[in-house]
């Protein structure tokens, strides 16, 4: 009995201390408890009116099932551990609520990047905990190097073939606190701003964005934004009848926003030309204005908010047609230039000028009374520098008629320069400037005028300063009557001196340029939701919905899934690795950022980005690791990118290619200790001319100042994360051929035949074995040239050092050849060392091999006109010493032949006979051939022919013919060697004394009467014997 009631009462004891949560647990088991992060944002505004934000440093203990609304914090257990490097003092203070059957649980200490948590929350009948690294957003706590890919769009415009693309790969590498990351690509801007016929297009193509950044925790240090690239750019404007329309090509245009040390520094340029057009003007236009812009050039350099430089140019010219009636005003400007540069606040280049003339005829009113106006503008001409003006020019002249009648004009002009006084009496050097108008009517429809009603002229003299940027700058005026009496005046407060203002910095991108940031855990879990504030124009709200194995690089990793608000509409989404050391690093994200541009519409930008190589750390084991190595032959994967590296200051990119499957190669090294180079670090991150980040090519900047060349051998040292590989390999580096140094000839122009003096410097390390003046493309010769006994010391600069090189000097003596063209020739200079490289130049070099050359002094070779020699006169192909002239009537015809010589060639031959040419054509230049037709006999032998008559109304005497040859170059023969006299006498036959016939004729003459004779005795004879048969 007494056994029975010690057991109760032990047992009533037992109800009574047993606490409710444990008849609670009994009645709801509860079955799992895990803690999600929950972290929020917080404005705290200050009595000044000023904000700022901060997060709300919170976690979510969820059971399942839920807990009851009966329990309290104190029936909890909640431990908080929150660690920042050596302090172990925080997560102290925090608060605890029980709401919803959710443990909530706020500590005081905001996480930041490298801060340790670690939560334990024991509730009735379950404990659950978290340990948490805080790393910032896309920024794994470890070392590590990956490459990702990125694509981004510009959508929602309207137009298919517009937008904004871009493509490129960005690299990102921590090493302890520091983390750098970049981003290199390209792409295409096409925009098409125009509403109806007003606004703007634009078509450039980027052909480099690349943005460089470095942090050291979540603080970013610095940061490079650089974009260049070209394109079109038209810009219409439309306002009545007055729309504009500028077509500009941009060459170049580069942006560059570098952050550095807390400063800002943004530097920006464009240089371009193209077309404007107003009105409507174009090329065949009768009204409107158009113009070529041959220059456009802007640049600014803006550093910590100080504008360093500001540089703008423009040059340009239009003409401007403006209908009237039907008919036009033209006005053309011949020179429209524009220039100014700021340095370090201070201006040190001012240009301005304007320069044209103009013509106008028009009809000012085609009804009663009826005018038509016209006249020139024979100049305008408006000139500054140095910020003051140095011509003030414009001249009209015109007159109109019909039933109206005069004339007007107006003359601006500086007269002259001198010191006059102001108001106040103060001396200040001014421009006298002429200021005249005058408008005189000589006739009108209503019949005569006296000369007072007739006419109007005003005189007015203006003092005004050239400085420009002064105000009030006229400080005199002199009115001067028709009668010569003058009225001065002299305004007040003039001038008002000033000093330009100097142009202020305008910051390009008023922030960073950067996506969403800020801290977050390294390691998520389903649930997880937390507020990215880093970059508070890119707010996001993080919501964790899933968790899945992805392939990251041929290997399978675990990654987190969540989804992602911006402010407004935007979205974001994603993975994120969740495992290992590469924990926090963004596999995958696609941002979708809705932008408001005005009048209800809206475009979007997306952007996707994915991890392409994980470099560091291996995810391979050493098993599974493939060394790196040369790829293919070492002939094809060691290589130049300008094929040859040559010696003596050579400059070259070496380009060597790597295999490895593990995509792991951390560094490549070569050895150049062969041409005195030692190791060199090579880059496949885009830079030290890098082309392509991480495509396995890795590359270097050599310059190689040796001797050295052949081919020589070099090692290849390449490391992934486990193991160094070494191959041997060579590489095949040419000997630079001398440079010539200067250059000069003695005289600097002569004619062909004629010998040139020249002497000249050339270096070449190995020494120079010969230096010839080489004519052989000019169908000359090889003209060698002698050394001097003494050289000469020439200075030069490497790299900002002044530096001295003995050079030899070589001299010599050449002959022009007669087939060198005439005009400024350049000489070709062959250049050999006692190594046997050898080249043949105009350029002037330096001593170093890779220094680009500028052309060397030509020589002006003077083009002589046709020679002229050998007039002949031939008569039935025999020359003849006169020309005869028949008294009796009748011509006589004749050849005249010439000998024409030239080193170029004939382009025509005339002859200009006077009185020996046809009636009415005794001024006229007659064409000489030598084609072997006609007169000619035989073509193409330099003797050029001319057939005329000797008619008999020529007179006895000396006469002058003219003669004049021209060659392929225009060259024609002077008017004092035109000139060839020939003699002509009178005859009374047509007998050539230098004939056969003539020299023949007394006998001709005989023996035709005694045949005559013969014929008629026999015939007598013949008639006499007939008769007497009869």
């Amino acid at each position: 009995m007494t056994r029975v009631f010690s057991i109760a009462v032990v047992l009533s004891m037992m109800a009574v201390c047993i606490p409710p949560w444990f008849a609670w647990a009994e009645e709801g088991q509860i079955n799992s408890c895990e803690i999600l992060a929950d972290w929020d944002q917080q404005w705290e505004f200050s009595e000044d009116g000023g904000s700022e934000v901060s997060l709300i440093h919170r976690y979510r203990a969820v059971f399942d099932p839920p807990l009851t609304d009966s329990l309290s914090p104190d029936d909890l257990n909640t431990s908080v551990e929150h660690t920042r490097g050596s302090l172990q003092t925080l997560g102290q203070n925090i608060s605890v609520f029980v709401a919803g059957g959710e443990v909530e649980i706020i500590l005081e200490d905001q996480p930041q990047f490298g801060d340790f948590v670690s939560i334990s929350v024991q509730s009735p009948g379950v404990l659950c905990s978290r340990s948490l690294n805080i790393t910032n957003w896309n920024q794994p706590i470890s070392d590590h190097e990956v490459t990702r890919e990125t694509n981004w769009s510009l959508t929602g415009m309207e137009g298919e073939s517009q937008g904004i693309t871009f493509e490129g790969r960005g690299w990102q590498k921590r090493t302890g606190q520091v983390l750098e990351s970049n981003e290199l690509g390209n792409g295409t801007l096409v925009l098409d701003m125009a509403n109806g016929s007003e606004g703007a297009s634009v078509d450039l193509e980027l052909d480099r964005i690349w943005l460089n950044e470095t942090y050291h925790g979540i603080e970013m240090i610095s940061q490079d934004f650089e974009m260049s690239g070209s394109g079109q750019l038209a810009i219409s404007t439309d306002e009545g009848d007055a729309g504009a329309m500028i077509n500009a090509e941009i060459k170049d245009a580069y942006v560059l926003r570098s952050y550095k040390d807390g400063k800002v520094t943004e530097r920006m340029m464009f240089e371009g030309d193209g077309w404007i057009s107003i009105d409507g003007g174009d090329n065949e236009s009768s009204g409107g204005i158009f113009g070529e812009v041959f220059l456009l050039y802007f640049e600014t350099w803006d550093e910590d908010g100080f504008r360093r430089l500001q540089d703008i140019q423009i040059e340009a010219n239009a003409s401007a047609r403006i209908s009237a009636a039907g008919e036009f005003f033209s006005f053309d400007l011949e020179e429209l230039i524009l220039r100014e540069k700021w340095e370090e606040g201070v201006r040190t280049d001012q240009y301005s000028r304007i320069f044209g003339s103009g013509q106008f005829d028009f009809i000012a009113s085609d009804e009663a009374p009826y005018i038509e106006v016209n006249g020139t503008i024979p100049i305008i001409h408006m000139q500054s520098e140095g910020g003051e003006t140095v011509a003030d020019t414009l001249i009209v002249d015109g007159t109109y008629d019909g039933d109206a009648e005069g004339s007007f004009g107006l003359v601006r002009r500086i007269v002259e320069s001198d010191v006059y006084a102001n108001a106040t009496g103060i001396l200040f050097e001014a421009d006298k400037i002429q200021n005249e108008f005058w408008f005189n009517v000589s006739a009108t429809p209503f019949g005569p005028i006296d000369q007072e009603w007739g006419a109007e002229h005003n005189l007015t003299y203006e003092y005004v300063v050239p400085q420009e940027d002064w105000m009030n700058r006229t400080i005199r005026y002199t009115y001067v009557e028709d009668n010569g009496s003058t009225e001065e005046e002299f305004p007040e407060n003039s001038p008002i001196i000033q000093n330009p203002d100097s142009p202020e910095a305008n910051a390009v991108f008023s922030n960073h340029i950067s996506r969403e940031t800020g801290v977050c855990p390294q390691i998520l879990v389903i649930g997880d939701s937390f507020q990215l504030i880093g970059n508070m124009d890119m707010t996001l709200d993080v919501s964790v919905i899933n968790s899945k194995l992805a392939n990251i690089d041929g290997h399978e990793v675990t990654v987190a899934e969540w989804i992602g608000v911006f402010a407004g509409i935007s979205s974001a989404n994603g993975s994120v690795i969740n495992e290992g050391p590469l924990s926090g690093l963004l596999n995958e994200v696609s941002r979708v950022v809705t932008l408001d541009i005005g009048e209800n519409s809206e475009i979007s930008l997306i952007e996707q980005q994915r991890v392409d190589r994980i470099l560091s750390p291996s995810i391979v084991t050493f098993d599974e690791n493939t060394p790196p190595m040369l790829s293919g032959n070492s002939e094809s994967s060691v290589r130049f990118r300008e094929s040859v590296l040559s010696s003596e200051g050579g400059i070259a990119h070496l380009e060597i290619s790597v295999d490895d499957v593990d995509t792991d190669t951390k560094s490549v090294i070569v050895d150049m200790s062969s041409i005195g180079l030692g190791l060199i670090e090579l880059s496949d991150s885009g830079l030290s001319g890098d082309l392509v980040i991480h495509d396995d090519v890795w590359t270097a900047k050599i310059v190689h100042n040796g001797l050295q060349s052949g081919n020589l051998p070099i090692s290849v040292i390449m490391e992934d994360y486990w193991v160094t590989n070494r191959q041997d390999a060579s590489i095949q580096i040419s000997n630079a051929p001398p440079r010539l140094i200067h250059l000069d000839f003695s005289p600097d122009s002569a004619f062909r035949g004629e010998r040139i003096q020249v002497n000249l410097g050339a270096y070449d390390g190995h020494g120079i074995k010969s230096v010839s003046v080489n004519l052989q493309s000019m169908g000359g010769a090889m003209v060698e040239l002698s050394p001097q006994s003494v050289g000469s010391i020439w200075d030069w600069q490497y790299n900002g050092d002044l530096r001295s090189t003995e050079i030899t000097t070589w001299a010599g003596s050449f002959q022009i050849p007669p087939s060198m063209s005439p005009g400024r020739q350049n000489i070709p200079i062959h250049l050999e060392d006692q190594e046997g490289a050898s080249t043949t130049t105009t350029l002037i070099g330096g001593i170093l091999s890779s220094e680009i050359g500028m052309q060397a002094e030509k020589i002006l070779i003077g083009n002589q006109p046709p020679a002229i020699s050998n007039l002949t006169i031939l008569r039935d192909g025999i020359p003849v010493d006169q020309i005869k002239s028949l008294n009796s009537g009748g011509q006589l015809n004749y050849t005249l032949e010439v000998t024409i010589h030239d080193f170029d060639g004939i382009s025509s031959v005339q002859a200009k006979i006077g009185r020996l040419a046809p009636i009415g054509q005794s001024e006229v230049w007659k064409l000489m051939s030598d084609d072997g037709i006609g007169p000619d006999r035989v073509s193409n032998d330099g003797v050029f022919s001319l057939s005329f008559s000797a008619r008999s109304s020529l007179s006895e005497g000396e006469m002058t013919l003219l003669i004049r040859a021209t060659d392929i170059f225009l060259s024609t023969t002077a008017e004092q060697d035109q000139q060839h006299n020939v003699s002509i006498t009178k005859s009374d036959s047509a007998e050539s004394g230098s004939s056969w016939i003539s020299s023949n004729s007394t006998a001709i003459i005989l023996i035709s009467l005694v045949s005559l004779l013969t014929i008629g005795m026999g015939l007598f004879i013949n008639i006499v014997r007939n008769s007497e048969l009869d």
